[in-house]
């Protein structure tokens, strides 16, 4: 869940039918809210006061149900939680439906200029069947994995090599 908000179209009442028992996302990643706006969903009552029964802090709040047993715990700052109508009302404004297709248009590109960069050979359509990508293009979100080019990513003879901070700042530098 801490890609899903924004960049996936979430129903929870289908995320509930299919059996899911906790549902934990971030709103600051792709919804773009502030650090530390995120949701727990948990649609068994059951559940919740077995797993959840106890806070890491307890506070006043603790013995008033499930919402107050985790909402108020004497020294959070609300503000993040705060903005997430205006952030919702933005979004909405905008079109969730155009945004999510804006950002997967986006991504495509990207990818396909990675792929043209470290991999000339191969051929747009091929991308996922030569494992250039782990699946097609249209089945990607907003994120995608691309594979790096070989020096990047071996030892040039098909063997895999061992890999330390100062390659993984190699490859950041080379992005």
């Amino acid at each position: 869940g801490a890609h899903g908000m924004l960049a996936q179209e979430l129903n929870m009442k289908k995320i509930e039918e299919a059996g899911v028992d906790f549902y934990v996302g971030n709103y600051h990643k792709w919804f773009s809210a502030p650090r530390g706006a995120a949701v727990l969903y948990c649609p068994h009552e059951h559940l919740r006061d077995a797993v959840l029964r106890m806070p890491p802090v307890i506070s006043h709040g603790v013995d008033d149900g499930f919402i107050s047993r985790f909402l108020w715990d004497g020294c959070r700052d609300y503000a993040a939680q705060l903005c997430l109508p205006t952030v919702l009302d933005y979004w909405r404004s905008v079109g969730l439906d155009a945004v999510r297709s804006k950002m997967r248009e986006t991504t495509a590109d990207a990818v396909i200029v990675l792929a043209q960069l470290w991999h000339p050979s191969v051929d747009e359509g091929d991308l996922a069947i030569s494992g250039i990508t782990m699946a097609p293009l249209s089945m990607h979100s907003p994120l995608a994995l691309v594979r790096l080019p070989k020096p990047l990513c071996g030892n040039g003879d098909g063997t895999a090599a061992v890999r330390t901070s100062t390659d993984a700042k190699q490859v950041q530098d080379f992005l």
